[in-house]
């Protein structure tokens, strides 16, 4: 009488099939918490030149336009766990340029993020403040190049 199962070279085989599969597959996943996190801070970024750029912006227009030394992110604004605010009061923004310190940096804590940084240009009285992300390498990934 012949019992149920499968023998031995059918489950060889079926692990070299899963074996396969996971190799082909496990390439496509790493990396992508890093991708996440990125996405998000372009995001953010994205966030701050659309809404709480010329929000800061036409609040002190009245003033010039500058925003130096008045406003503090975190009042209009959650800063995301993958970024620490560097500058409460965006002392750091260039005046027509980006500055060369950031106003948030990449939250070291965090694997993967080490090395981002939002710069910001400082507004005056005909354009509004704006925020670029620059990866590790020093490369803008999000906002305006200048």
């Amino acid at each position: 009488m012949r019992r149920g199962g499968f023998t031995m070279i059918e489950l060889i085989f079926v692990i070299v099939i899963l074996g396969i599969l996971a190799a082909v597959a496990l390439p496509k996943f790493v990396g992508v918490s890093q991708q996440a996190r990125e996405g998000k801070m372009k995001a953010f970024v994205g966030t701050l030149n659309r809404t709480v750029s010329p929000t800061i912006w036409s609040k002190h227009i009245g003033e010039g336009g500058n925003v130096k030394n008045k406003e503090n992110l975190a009042n209009y604004i959650d800063i995301p766990k993958e970024l620490v605010l560097k500058d409460n009061s965006l002392n750091n923004c260039g005046t027509g340029s980006f500055g060369t310190s950031a106003v948030l940096e990449s939250n070291a804590t965090l694997v993967g993020t080490n090395g981002y940084k939002i710069l910001c240009r400082d507004g005056n009285a005909t354009t509004a403040p704006a925020f670029q992300l620059k990866n590790p390498a020093g490369e803008v990934i999000a906002g305006p190049e200048s």
